[in-house]
This record gives C-alpha cells, structure tokens and sequence, in this order.
C-alpha cells in the first residue's frame, strides 16, 4: 500500500513535533527540577541560619538570666556565710525563673568549697518545682562544668557537652538530653566563690526552634565528631551514650570535610542508604561554639524530601506529556490541508517554549485560535503560568525568611541581629566623618509583674504597643530595635547638643505615661533608660552597649521610670515616676 503525501507528511509532522515537543519539555522539565532543587536548597541553607541565630539568642538568654542570678546579693550570701534566709529568697527567684522558662529543667547554686556542695537547688518534676535541701544537696566538683566555670571571669558563660544526664536525683532532667550552662559567682576581689549552673531542656530548645519552619523540614544535629545530637529517628540520637556510635558522616558522606572543620556550609543531595526509596536535599553549617566550655564546634542541617520538591517539577511532566499529545493529533488530522500553515506556528511555538525554558522569557503566544494549535499554545501559557506562580512563590518565601531573620516576630522592629549592624555601619561612619550619635538602652520596668498579672498575652500587647509608641517618639533616620525580652534600643542619628538627646529622652519616657488598655483593662508603664554617647562613652560597639546598659541599671536602682547618661558630665535625669 503506498502512502500519500498528505499522510506522510502528516506522519512526518507528527514525528518531528513529538521528538520537538518532547526535547523541549524533557529540556524544561530539567530546567525547572534543576531551578526547584536550587531553591530549595537555598532556603534550606537560609533556614538553618535562622535557626543557628535562634540559637545563638537562646543561648544569650540563658546568659543573661544567668548573670542576673549569679550577681545576686543573695548568691554571694548563700556561697559565703550559708544564710538560711538568703538561701531561701535565692530558691524562690530560682523557682520563678524555672516557672518562666519551660525549657529550663534545673537551677543550681554550686560552691567552690567544700568539693562542690550544692547550697541551693531547685528542680523541675513534671508541672511543679522541687527545692532539693540537707544530706540531698551533692558534691559537684568532679564535673567538669564546675571546674571550668570557676575558671572564667565575671560575667562569662560556660557551655558543657550536650549528653544525656545521669546526674542522680534529676528529676525530669533525669535520662534526658541536655545542656548546661553556668557563670561564676565572684567576691569583691573578683575571686570565684561559686557558680550559678542552668540544666537546659534539649528537645524543648529545638522544638520551640522548628515551630515555625515548614512540616516536612527534618532537623539534624551533630558534635565536632559527628554524633548525633538530634534526628529525625530518636533512637539514631546519642549513639556514644549507648556503646555504639551513630555518625552524620556515615548517612550525609559529603558531610566528612564539614566534620573535619574544613568548609562552613554544604549543600547536598542524598540518594543512597536509607534515601535509596525517598532522596532528599539537605544543606549542613558547621557552627563554631563561641562560648567557653566542652563543646567547641556543631554541624546542623534542615533536610527535605526530593518528592516535595519536585512536585511542581512533576506537574510541568504531565503537562508536556499532554502537550506532545496534542502535537501528535494536530499533525495527523491537518497535515494532508494545512502542512505548510501548521508547520510556521508549530516552530513559533517550538521556539517560545525554548526561550521561556532558557530564560522564562515569556513571549505572545496564539492563545486566541480555536484550533489545535490554539489548544497546545494555552497548554503552553498554562505551563509557563505555573511555573513562574512556583518561582514567585519561592522567592517570596525566601524573602520572608530573610525578613524573619532580620525582624523582631513580635513587634515587627529590626532585631538584635540587624541592630548590630546598624550600629557598626554608625560607627564606621560616624569614624570617617566626625559625627556623634547616641545609644539609648531601653528597660520596660516592672514587665516580669505585667506577664505574671495578664499573662503572656498582655505582655505581649504590651510590648507591641510600646514598640508602637517608641516608633512615632523618634525621627525616621533614628533606629528603634528590640534586643531582648522587654529590652529596647533607639539609635539617635547625630544629635546636634546633649540638651537634644535629653528632649528626646523624656519624649520616650511621656510616650508611656498614659496607660495601654488591654482586655478592657489599664496596664501602666515606664522606661529605665541608659544613654551612652559616640565617642565619648566608648569606640566600639561593645563599650556603647556596655556602657548604656549599665547606665539603665543605675536608672533602675534610682527608682527607674527614668533616664541616666553613661558619662560623669551632668547629673542624672528621674522624672516623677507615673
């Protein structure tokens, strides 16, 4: 049987606008998994810095707590001379401080005499707090983070190994894993007598860490030889406290130089083991530990599931699949009358797909025509459609984390991260051109009695409010942030005289005289405040924190609902408190 023209060419048509078709598709397709996969290891590596500074905050916290317990008269007091009474008022604000922190299983006052006796111990069992008193005080100076805290200076924080603890009597700290973290107890002479030591819940820390990252992210933690510390699979976690070793090397193997201290980050995707059935993509940041203590370096990483990844990827395949389809039926039904017509819009359309694939350069398709053509074209604009949805979403979502790691969650202003920044670039300015600014540090007084009256919620109101009001109190070139709990600061972009700063000043401190309604309810507030100046008060932007913040505890100690410069000149400055 001989064919005619019009069916071999519409064979031929069809043939060339399948293979046509289908490299143009196979090609997207591998450009779209590829840009996917990118992506996603992108915000996978964004996503494990943002924890990594959560942690780094989580960890300054409990410093700070710990500096404000351990510089305690009651602390001193309990070390020295064994008061009863003081014993007694320092085992209350341990008791508080545990009810504030979920995450914290045990609080301690450790002496350096006496081979480490326990002098005040408080415990968290289940929902209530055990005080732990007489013969059931221990001996801790074996431990390591007793020796080396009473090594450090004041004000230093040391940092144990994340085990898990055998330490008997524990609690609810018992057989867990977990972390401690301790500062010294210093006399007049600056000898340590003591050390204030914090037993910090493991897993409470990093769940609180992963709830707002997205569900099918899996969390992974490991020491400076690769241990795990946290996996998804509990029973991989600790492996060294069993007897057998369970090492991130030996699942991620691209993760060796990451161990071995060599680069700071990978990106990774895994295929083998017990990925062979479900690959994954992950990204890894080897974390030097800037603490003292026994834990110098950790490896964290986010890993994903290829599948979800590629979901889009998988669309954009069944897409094409129906567009080479469609190609196949066009050709053999209009070859043999319209070749020549069908041939010039099918290379348009070749071409369009191609130029999107290369550079989603999206250019006018023939949509409009009510023929097959018409059909493959808006299968095309509908391909090219979802992909960029895919991309925009993608880099919204990678905007978003970017805002996040750079933003207080609460009230929206820059956090301590982007702050410090600022505050940097203001000195490397202020240093080229002669310029002043000031620092204030902003305490809200008495917030611990605002969370304990009205809860979280109200806390949380006010701090929004008063971050609302700080905002309208300054100019925009000023730098309002929220460092802290209930801490804030207000760069001041070259104020012209001291009397400017004082103005402003006592603006922040009316901003807060009338009172914050919540629930129907009056809930009054007040500032400490400590100012520091550039370059008066110091030439880094350590010193002006330091500075500024001991200025707010003098404010404090004066009666607070004040402000107080850093520098001897001029007397400080206590409006009548509200």
């Amino acid at each position: 049987m001989k064919f005619g023209i019009a069916v071999k060419l519409g064979l031929l048509l069809a043939a060339v606008g399948m293979l046509a078709a289908g490299l143009t598709g196979f090609y997207g397709y591998e450009a779209s998994r590829s840009l996917l996969v990118d992506s996603a290891k992108a915000n996978l590596l964004t996503s494990t810095k943002v924890l990594i500074g959560r942690i780094t905050q989580q960890r300054e916290e409990v410093s700070r707590n710990l500096q404000v317990l351990a510089s305690h008269p009651a602390a001193l007091a309990s070390v020295q001379s064994g008061n009863g009474a003081q014993q007694d008022q320092l085992a209350t604000l341990f008791e508080r401080m545990l009810y504030a922190n979920p995450s914290y299983y045990q609080i301690r006052l450790i002496s350096a005499s006496d081979n480490g006796l326990e002098r005040v111990r408080v415990d968290r069992a289940g929902d209530h707090m055990v005080r732990v008193q007489g013969d059931d005080l221990q001996e801790k100076a074996h431990f390591s983070y007793v020796s080396g805290t009473l090594k450090l200076s004041a004000g230093a924080t040391y940092l144990s190994r994340i085990v898990i603890n055998h330490e008997h009597g524990a609690h609810s700290g018992l057989e867990q894993p977990s972390v401690i973290l301790a500062t010294p107890v210093v006399d007049d002479l600056g000898h340590a007598v003591g050390a204030v030591v914090i037993n910090l819940d493991l897993n409470s820390v990093f769940s609180a860490l992963m709830v707002n990252m997205p569900r099918e992210y899996q969390l992974f933690l490991a020491n400076r030889n690769g241990d795990y510390l946290i996996h998804p699979d509990p029973t991989m976690t600790f492996g060294f406290d069993k007897g057998r070793r369970f090492l991130i090397q030996d699942e991620f193997a691209d993760t060796r130089d990451l161990v071995e201290g060599k680069p700071a980050k990978l990106l990774t995707e895994v295929h083998d083991g017990r990925y062979a059935n479900a690959p994954a993509v992950a990204a890894f940041i080897g974390h030097k530990v800037m603490t003292d203590g026994d834990e110098e370096r950790l490896i964290m990483g986010l890993a994903q599931p290829l599948s979800i990844v590629l979901q889009q990827a998988d669309r954009l395949g069944t897409v094409v699949m129906q567009m080479v389809a469609g190609i196949f039926l066009v050709c053999i039904l209009i070859a043999a009358v319209m070749a020549r017509a069908v041939t010039r819009p099918i290379n348009s359309l070749s071409q369009a797909v191609q130029r999107f694939a290369n550079g989603h350069q999206v250019t006018k398709l023939p949509v409009e025509r009510q023929d097959e053509i018409g059909v493959l074209a808006r299968s095309v604009s509908q391909m090219q459609d979802e992909i960029r949805q895919q991309l925009d979403a993608l880099q919204s979502n990678r905007q978003e984390l970017e805002h996040l790691a750079r933003h207080d969650v609460l009230t929206g202003l820059s956090n301590r991260r982007a702050f410090q920044e600022r505050l940097e670039l203001m000195l490397v300015r202020a240093q080229r051109s002669g310029e002043r600014f000031a620092l204030l540090f902003i305490d809200v007084d008495q917030f611990k009695g605002i969370n304990d009256r009205w809860g979280h919620a109200g806390g949380d109101a006010t701090l929004k409010i008063v971050a609302l009001r700080l905002c309208a109190a300054t100019r925009k070139a000023d730098v309002v942030a929220r460092v802290g709990g209930d801490e804030f600061v207000v760069l001041l972009d070259n104020p012209t005289h001291r009397e400017d700063i004082v103005a402003i000043a006592e603006k922040l401190l009316d901003s807060v005289r009338s009172p914050i309604l919540h629930e129907g309810q009056e809930i009054q507030v007040g500032f400490s405040i400590g100012i520091s100046q550039y370059p008066g008060d110091g030439a880094t932007a350590a010193e002006l924190l330091s500075r500024a913040d001991h200025a707010m505890y003098e404010t404090k100690a004066a009666g607070r609902n004040g402000f107080r410069f850093s520098s001897t000149k001029g007397s400080p400055t206590n409006p009548t408190p509200l």
